[in-house]
C-alpha cells in the first residue's frame, strides 16, 4: 500500500545526505569529542565543521554562537531561561510572546510565571500576525525579553520577524524565536533580522530526531539547562550526539542550497 505523506511540519524524512554522513560518522568517528587522543579529536572536528555549517546557514557572526542540543524543545527551553535570568539580574521580570506558541514556549512561560515573572500573550488576530506595532505598544521597562514564533506549526504564517527584531533591538530587549518550522525552509539571517536568541531542530529539515541546536548571539551568556560538563563551552554538559549533529548541518547545508528550487514547487502546489 502506498502511503502520501503530508505531514512534513510534524516531522520530515531523513534526507539521503543526512542519512548517509550519520551512517559513515556512525563507522568511522566514533571517538568522544572532548577526548584529546587523535580518536577524540577527529570527532571533534567534524563536530566543528557542523558548527561552522549551521553558523553559514544562520549567517552567524561567529561559529562559537552555535550551541547543539536534543532539538527545539530543549533550545526553547533554555532560551527563555536565559532571557528571564538576565532579566531578573536588572530587576525586569516581564516577557512577552503571543497565544500560539509551541508549548515549549508556553509552558516554559507559565513555568516563569510561577517563578514571580509577569507574561503578556500577544493575539494574533484572523490572520496569524502579530505586529511590530503591536509588540513596541507592549513593551515596557520591566520587559527583559520578547520571544515570537518564526514561523507557526499549525496554520503556517510567517511572522514579520526582522520588523520585530528591530523593535527589540530599538528599546534594548533580548530577542528570541522558535524558528524550528521556518529554518530550512525560508531564509533566516541572525544579524539583519536582530535575532539574539533562535531555535532549531534538526528532523524538520530532513535531519534526525533527538539533535537541535541554539543560536545565542555573542554577547548573550547562556543559563545552562544541563550540568555536567564542559561541552559546548560549559553551556550544555553531555558528550556530543556527533553523528546526529553531522546529519544535521548536512541536511540543512542542503535545504538551504536548494530553498528558493522547492519554494517555487510549494508555491504552485499552493
Amino acid at each position: 500500500m502506498k502511503i502520501i505523506y503530508a505531514d512534513n511540519a510534524a516531522t520530515t524524512p531523513v534526507s539521503p545526505t543526512a542519512r548517509q554522513v550519520l551512517l559513515e560518522t556512525m563507522d568511522q568517528v566514533w571517538g568522544n569529542p572532548s577526548s584529546l587522543h587523535t580518536v577524540g579529536q577527529a570527532a571533534n572536528e567534524v563536530l566543528q565543521k557542523a558548527r561552522q555549517d549551521v553558523a553559514k546557514c544562520l549567517n552567524a557572526q561567529k561559529d562559537r554562537e552555535i550551541y547543539f542540543t536534543s532539538g527545539g524543545s530543549e533550545s526553547d527551553n533554555q532560551a527563555l531561561l536565559t532571557g528571564a535570568t538576565l532579566g531578573k539580574k536588572k530587576g525586569k521580570m516581564h516577557i512577552i510572546s503571543t497565544a500560539f506558541e509551541h508549548h515549549a514556549v508556553l509552558h516554559s512561560l507559565k513555568r516563569l510565571e510561577k517563578e514571580g515573572f509577569q507574561v503578556t500573550l500577544l493575539d494574533v488576530g484572523k490572520q496569524g500576525i502579530v505586529t511590530p506595532e503591536q509588540v513596541e505598544a507592549a513593551i515596557r521597562p520591566d520587559t527583559c525579553m520578547v520571544s515570537v514564533m518564526f514561523a507557526n506549526n499549525e496554520i503556517g504564517t510567517i511572522q514579520p520577524i526582522a520588523e520585530i527584531g528591530a523593535v527589540c533591538r530599538k528599546h534594548g530587549v533580548l530577542f528570541h524565536t522558535d524558528a524550528v518550522q521556518a529554518v530550512g525552509h525560508v531564509p533566516v539571517d541572525v544579524q539583519a533580522m536582530h535575532i539574539d536568541l533562535l531555535s532549531l531542530s534538526a528532523h524538520k529539515f530532513g535531519g534526525p530526531k533527538g539533535v537541535g541546536a541554539l543560536y545565542a548571539r555573542t554577547g548573550v551568556w547562556l543559563t545552562n539547562l544541563i550540568e555536567g560538563g564542559a561541552q559546548e563551552r560549559g553551556k550544555r554538559g553531555g558528550t556530543e550526539n556527533v553523528p546526529g549533529i553531522a546529519a544535521m548541518a548536512a541536511a540543512l547545508t542542503e535545504s538551504c542550497q536548494h530553498m528558493a528550487e522547492v519554494g517555487e514547487k510549494l508555491t504552485v502546489l499552493r
